[in-house]
């Protein structure tokens, strides 16, 4: 027992004996989401707690996220807090950008993850740290370029790189360098991802060449020499070299599902069953297309450019006759769209608002403390940013009016579903020339129709509706003047209008249709008489009231 107490004892002198540099020495050889690494962390945390080290404590949490293989965001919120006691800035800036890559690459969530290089940007856009602002500013590419924004992408990139590898020096610490050369590389990955997809493959394959040599040997980066591969192999693909392509698909394979990168597996099971279906291969190709649809069952997430990948199975499944998985990948492809159009919708509005907004801003500045032509310059800033301000208040005046209109339309609908339905409506004459017992006969019976929703059939005449009512169109007609207040055809208008904005108002199914779908679900014949119908009833056009109940729903969450 004694020489128990006594290892003990002599254990935790040991411990708080260490430097906080001796901790990491210890699990630094550790791969990612190694939990062998906590042995040496959790003392590490416990120590800068206790001397309220919060740089270290940061530094401790940042360790976790990476060795953590289930609780990652748990650790990424706690370096965040500890980065907020240390009150350093960059500090702060690098632990919202470490949590928006959680988000981005382990979770593929873009909102979040956006949301958290935001945060960053606004710490580290004046950072004297180059490395941090360079990384900030390659996430917020990456966000662009799964947007599709492909040449503004590319731009950003091309900075980080040439960034990255100027500072990527044997001069440098080791560390620095390895973190510069990681940059570097992963820069060089994005940019000619990008080149491939506006279409300039030479010099796509240039650079290509320059990734494979920075990484030949290398086992610190066969992670990203897996990336290479995998681009070489969409390359090959795009020129029709299909084994090529499928031997490039292989090597990145054997590094990308062991880092457990689904995303980028998926793009590479896409690419590899197209090219089997060039080689005629079709069993083997549909095995990998399978293999897509299993990732995004399992992590719900799909980047733009494999959606084919369900246009292919739904042909396949139609060419063998196979109608229960027709209507299987018909139904993934229907999530795959909606979730797609929901990303979209919400980062474009985003990252044009909040980030490209906080980049002009930066121009400015340093445009103005680094320019020879600094009035010029400045005068032309300050007229970009009249016109900036005059846009925005544009806006503000429209979003007020929107406002406004909305919180009427509101009412209008909450009073329509307090009324309660009679059986027999009870019509008064309006005019002396209307026979009263027919007119109400005819009332009754329109308005029971109503309640079948008649008005939603395409092409519905005066002629149409008077012959099923056993009536004749003009005495309709007048009955519809003089009860309804309006002529035939606004009638209809008005009951579709009203019938279609109670489904955008409750259904959420409803507010992701396109406005084509609706103006066919409610009978118009076209979308620009639907919307003009849909303004001149409400004051708003119909994305500005699905935007409207949308934005409601998510601040009552």
């Amino acid at each position: 027992m004694k020489k128990i107490l006594l290892f003990l004892a002599l254990f935790y002198i040991l411990l708080n004996g260490q430097e906080f540099t001796d901790y990491r020495e210890r699990y630094d050889n550790f791969e990612e989401n190694d939990i062998r690494a906590f042995k040496f962390l959790n003392p590490y945390i416990g120590k800068a707690k206790e001397q309220k080290n919060y740089a270290e404590l940061t530094q401790a949490y940042k360790d976790a996220t990476s060795f953590s293989p289930d609780n990652k965001l748990q650790y990424a919120d706690s370096m965040v807090w500890a980065a907020a006691k240390s009150k350093n800035r960059d500090l702060i800036g690098a632990s919202y950008l470490t949590k928006g890559t959680i988000y981005y690459f382990n979770y593929k969530k873009f909102k979040l993850a956006l949301d958290e290089y935001l945060k960053a940007w606004t710490y580290l856009q004046g950072s004297e740290d180059e490395y941090l602002h360079y990384k900030n500013l390659y996430h917020i590419a990456v966000v662009k370029s799964y947007l599709g924004y492909y040449q503004e992408a590319l731009h950003l990139f091309e900075k980080c790189r040439i960034h990255y590898g100027n500072e990527n020096s044997h001069s440098n610490p080791p560390n620095l360098s390895y973190n510069n050369k990681k940059g570097y590389l992963n820069s060089l990955h994005q940019n000619i991802a990008c080149l491939v997809e506006v279409g300039r493959l030479k010099e796509a394959s240039s650079l290509l060449n320059k990734g494979f040599r920075e990484t030949a040997g290398d086992i610190d980066f066969y992670i990203e020499r897996s990336y290479f591969y995998k681009l070489q192999g969409i390359i090959d693909y795009k020129n029709k070299n299909y084994d090529r392509a499928i031997l490039n698909f292989n090597n990145a394979l054997a590094g990308i599902e062991k880092k457990n990168d689904f995303t980028n597996a998926s793009t590479i099971y896409f690419y590899k069953g197209k090219s089997l279906l060039n080689k005629n291969e079709t069993h083997k190709a549909v095995s990998y297309f399978m293999k897509v649809d299993s990732i995004f069952t399992k992590h719900l997430f799909i980047l733009p450019e494999v959606r084919e990948n369900y246009e292919i199975l739904i042909n396949n499944s139609k060419r063998t006759g196979d109608k229960k998985m027709e209507l299987y990948y018909t139904s993934q492809l229907l999530k795959v769209d909606h979730m797609l159009s929901t990303d979209f919708k919400y980062l474009s509005e985003k990252i044009h608002k909040e980030y490209d907004t906080k980049d002009l801003l930066e121009a400015k500045k340093r445009l103005e403390t680094s320019s020879a032509n600094a009035n010029r310059t400045a005068a032309i800033l300050f007229c970009l940013l009249l016109l900036f301000a005059l846009i925005l208040y544009l806006n503000w005046q429209k979003e007020k009016r929107i406002e406004v209109k909305y919180k009427d339309l509101l009412v209008k609908i909450n009073d329509e579903g307090k009324q309660k339905p009679t059986d027999k409506p009870d019509y008064k004459p309006k005019s002396s020339k209307l026979n009263e017992e027919k007119a109400n006969d005819i009332l009754s019976k329109l308005s029971q129709l109503e309640e079948e929703h008649f008005f939603l059939e395409k092409s519905l005449t005066l002629n149409k509706l008077a012959t099923r009512l056993k009536t004749n169109t003009s005495y309709l007609s007048e009955i519809i003047n003089d009860y309804k207040g309006c002529h035939f055809n606004a009638y209809l208008n008005q009951l579709r209008i009203k019938y279609i904005m109670h489904k955008l108002y409750h259904n959420k199914s409803w507010r992701g249709y396109s406005i084509k779908a609706l103006s066919d679900e409610c009978g118009f014949s076209n979308r620009s008489k639907f919307s003009e119908a849909f303004y001149k009833s409400s004051g708003l056009s119909p994305v500005e009231f699905i935007r409207k109940r949308n934005k409601e729903l998510d601040e009552d969450h």
